[in-house]
């Protein structure tokens, strides 16, 4: 059994990504979890019904998949890169270090989306055979 992580800068990231893969690695058994690092919010100007349409949306993926663990971030959508690196590394590795994944799946490294390349700089940070030997295969993913 493997222990499967995606990072998904935005909800739905992880579908249009590998969706078909996360279900096949679901099927031979291996436990998967969710990361997203972006989340909507009033004080940004969204709608207080956009938000909770939002949250519900994340539940039932989060359901319809049958994750074993949801992680966000909570980090301001199209704003990832106003963030510290040392701080989003702090915050991603917290939650590999709680998870123990064997298998990663990170953000397309060349995105023209400033959050998925800035994301993926701070999750590839944080995959140091050295200081996290439980993970043994990590892939870029193009998640569009």
């Amino acid at each position: 059994m493997n222990k499967v992580l995606i990072i998904a800068v935005h909800p739905d990231d992880e579908t249009l990504g590998c969706g078909g893969t996360l279900l096949k690695h679901k099927a031979n058994g291996d436990e998967i979890h969710w990361v997203i690092a972006t989340d909507i919010k009033e004080s940004e100007g969204f709608k207080k019904e956009v938000v909770i349409k939002r949250k519900q949306e994340i539940d039932k993926v989060k359901s319809l998949y049958d994750f074993n663990s949801l992680h966000n971030l909570e980090l301001s959508t199209m704003r990832v890169d106003e963030y510290n690196m040392s701080d989003l590394i702090s915050r991603i590795s917290k939650i590999i270090n709680e998870v123990k994944p064997s298998v990663i799946y990170l953000p397309f490294k060349g995105d023209v989306h400033s959050d998925h390349r800035k994301i993926f700089e701070a999750s590839y940070s944080c995959t140091k055979s050295f200081r996290y030997p439980f993970i043994k295969k990590i892939y870029d993913r193009n998640f569009k």
